[in-house]
């Protein structure tokens, strides 16, 4: 029989080995909780938005399906085209008056027909700033196109910042116009 001083070799096997199963577990929830959010984490906000949406819109979606004999299906895709409506009529009308305006700029000032009205003397008594407005203002004023050509570079990277705004700004409004749909696409999401 062991005495109080002796350790147990047999105990303290049968603990360790206890303990490493539950660290090799921990550690395998852990692995398997991280590959869960890589996958999931461009999902997120399309999910988030879905949830908000879906709780918004409740209210709404039972008096419609009221009115429309307790059918929530039609009331679902009902809700999710007059939502898309909402959203892409304006957006599309938006989009397509800024690459009009885009283009014209472009155009006119390829061919030179960009006029710059002359600054007004009143620009430069700006405090700080007014000073290098003028002198600005006034390169362009009297010579359009060798400004624009001196600043291409900068231009091409402005005209790529604009460009990756307005992708991610139609990118957020998939993602949006997603999140009605799964917000209200299954059959009993609002009941």
């Amino acid at each position: 029989m062991n005495t109080p001083d002796t350790p147990d070799h047999e105990l303290e096997k049968r603990l360790s080995a206890r303990l490493l199963d539950v660290f090799i577990r921990a550690g395998l929830v852990l692995a398997m909780t991280m590959l869960c959010y890589k996958i999931f984490a461009p999902f997120l906000p399309l999910m988030l938005w879905a949830l908000i949406l879906a709780v918004t819109m409740y209210p709404i979606h039972r008096q419609v399906a009221k009115r429309l004999g307790g059918r929530q299906g039609l009331t679902a895709t009902l809700l999710v085209l007059v939502s898309m409506v909402v959203i892409v009529a304006p957006t599309s009308v938006l989009v397509s008056s800024l690459g009009d305006s885009t283009y014209d700029l472009i155009s006119s000032v390829k061919s030179n027909g960009l006029q710059i009205p002359a600054p007004s003397p009143s620009v430069a008594e700006w405090p700080v700033i007014g000073k290098k407005i003028h002198s600005f203002w006034s390169q362009l004023h009297t010579d359009l196109p060798q400004v624009v050509l001196s600043m291409q570079p900068k231009i091409g990277e402005l005209a790529k910042y604009s460009l990756d705004i307005v992708a991610g700004t139609g990118g957020r409004i998939l993602q949006f116009l997603l999140s009605f749909i799964i917000a209200f696409g299954e059959p009993g999401c609002c009941r």
